[in-house]
């Protein structure tokens, strides 16, 4: 992997014309000169050489960092996942450790020299996969098993599925999969637990539906809630993610409306107007490193409750992986896939 540095912070509109360049290379439709392709240089990628007769090819060789408030950063792990850095007049938390591909401290350092302590939003393999670099890490006790049991095949495997839907985008295989030997200490949390960054103070809160145990942060701060996947345009309800949650995992509609309607009430309260989830900027899809659309909070308790009355019938899809089918319910710009037993 690239040496990190400041340099590889790139701006909202540079981003967003990055996208727009690199979506042209992949339909064979080469950018107009000096507009979208000029602002995709300031990405700062390794160019690639490129056949005579067709575009530019920008790899991006590194995680691309987006400041998104104050002290308040998403890195992308190469478009599979985002961790959040948070950082405080004291201290910093990332959220999240990715799939591991990556080694976090090189990338955190060239953020901030404050300490930093690592939290997880759920026990998934792209958002826990990376936890064994780290000596301790802290997420909600309901997804620690989940999360132990992730093994480096389930993380090989996640790679392929990703690299399949974004090609050759990013400078990477199955064999960037790191392996660490080590067993971190795993301190659960809850909600009404807190974090002090000096100056800064995160909330945790229970946000049960994707996982049994997913959480989310808010920064009142900046108005960001953080919220790993627990509500994003395509919510995954089916069991997944490693093979502890396929067999164990009970989650059901119900559980994912009560999460959004929690997410609701804060919102309306005042507590954020921003909702970051795990997966913008995904795969090739470079001018997504937004927050959630406005809506989606409302759209998911309009499809939960669709599905739980039976007003809105979900239709049958290939999973994520393609090994199986599921239930997809849509309501507005967002989904919820599920199962008919989580109907309930």
């Amino acid at each position: 992997m690239a040496e990190i540095s400041r340099r590889n912070f790139i701006g909202g509109a540079g981003l967003a014309a990055a996208g727009a360049f690199l979506a042209a290379c992949s339909t064979g439709t080469a950018p107009q000169a000096g507009s979208a392709e000029q602002a995709a240089g300031s990405a700062q990628g390794s160019a690639a050489g490129a056949p005579a007769d067709g575009p530019a090819f920008t790899q991006i060789s590194f995680p691309i960092v987006v400041e998104i408030a104050k002290n308040t950063y998403t890195i992308s792990e190469m478009g599979m996942d985002n961790v959040a850095l948070i950082v405080g007049d004291e201290r910093a938390v990332l959220l999240d450790s990715g799939t591991g591909i990556l080694e976090w401290d090189p990338v955190i350092k060239s953020i901030t020299d404050k300490p930093y302590d690592v939290y997880l939003t759920h026990g998934h393999v792209d958002h826990a996969g990376g936890m064994r670099q780290f000596d301790k890490v802290y997420m909600h006790e309901a997804d620690v098993e989940a999360a132990l049991a992730l093994t480096a095949d389930e993380r090989r495997n996640y790679v392929k599925i990703m690299i399949a839907q974004s090609g050759t985008l990013y400078a990477m295989t199955e064999d960037s999969v790191i392996e660490w030997d080590n067993d971190p200490e795993v301190a659960t949390v809850k909600e009404g637990d807190t974090i002090d960054l000096g100056g800064r103070t995160l909330e945790i809160y229970d946000t049960p539906g994707h996982t049994p145990g997913s959480i989310s942060f808010l920064d009142r701060a900046s108005g960001i809630m953080f919220t790993g996947d627990a509500c994003n345009t395509n919510t995954l309800l089916v069991p997944g993610g490693g093979s502890w949650f396929v067999e164990n995992q009970k989650t059901t509609v119900s559980t994912e409306l009560e999460t959004a309607k929690k997410l609701r009430d804060l919102r309306d309260s005042g507590a954020f107007n921003r909702n970051y989830n795990g997966h913008v900027g995904y795969a090739q899809w470079l001018n997504a490193f937004t927050s959630v659309y406005d809506g989606c909070i409302d759209d998911c308790i309009t499809v939960c409750e669709g599905v739980l009355d039976g007003s809105i019938k979900g239709e049958e899809q290939p999973s994520f992986d393609g090994s199986t089918t599921n239930l997809v319910a849509k309501q507005g710009a967002m989904q919820i896939q599920y199962m008919d037993w989580q109907i309930a």
